[in-house]
């Protein structure tokens, strides 16, 4: 089994671009697996957050809907 990591920043959504060629043949057949970082890791942690304390998703818009009356 032949394993290649590499880290790269998504320019194009449709092309991944390799910095150096993988040691495999042309035409051989491979499996791709992509793994993202998940960028609202932050924003879990603070929905958590505030479940934890009991406080419901109605609890905010009734607070954001008297902040905005004020």
């Amino acid at each position: 089994m032949y394993a290649y990591k590499e880290i790269i920043t998504l320019e194009d959504l449709q092309h991944i671009t390799l910095k150096r060629p993988l040691a495999l043949k042309k035409g051989q057949k491979i499996e791709v697996l992509i793994l993202a970082d998940d960028e609202n890791e932050g924003l879990e942690a603070i929905r958590d957050h505030i479940a934890a304390q009991g406080i419901s998703e109605t609890d905010i818009s009734d607070a954001i809907d008297w902040a905005r009356e004020k």
